[in-house]
C-alpha cells in the first residue's frame, strides 16, 4: 500500500508541476501580447506581424519541442542513457530554436 501512495504522490507532484510550468507559459504569452498592444509606436511601427510576433515565438517553440521529444523516443534503453539523451535534446532543441527565433524576429519585427 505504501509503495501505490508513494507512486501516486510522484504522479501528482509531476502533474503539479506540468500545470505550473502551462500557466508560467500562457501568462507570460500574454503579457507580452497587452504590453506589446499597448505601445501605440510599436503598434504603428511593426503592426500586425509585430503584435504576433510572441505567439510566433511559442508556436515555434512547440514545433521545436515536438521534434526533439521524437528524437529521444526509443533513445533511452538504461538509466545511463538518460542524461546523454537530455544533453541531446538540449543541444538539438538549442541548434533548432535559436535560427527559428532569428529569422520570425528578421520577418516579423
Amino acid at each position: 500500500v505504501l509503495f501505490r501512495s508513494n507512486v501516486g504522490d510522484n504522479v501528482g507532484d509531476v502533474a503539479g508541476m506540468s500545470s505550473d510550468l502551462f500557466g508560467s507559459f500562457a501568462e507570460s504569452t500574454c503579457a507580452a501580447l497587452v504590453i506589446s498592444a499597448s505601445s501605440s509606436k510599436f503598434v504603428e511601427d511593426g503592426g500586425w506581424p509585430a503584435l504576433m510576433f510572441p505567439l510566433c515565438i511559442s508556436a515555434a517553440g512547440i514545433m521545436v519541442c515536438l521534434v526533439s521529444s521524437f528524437l529521444a523516443m526509443g533513445a533511452v534503453k538504461s538509466q545511463p542513457l538518460v542524461e546523454k539523451t537530455l544533453k541531446g535534446q538540449l543541444i538539438v532543441t538549442t541548434v533548432l530554436m535559436v535560427p527559428a527565433g532569428a529569422a520570425l524576429a528578421h520577418m516579423l519585427l
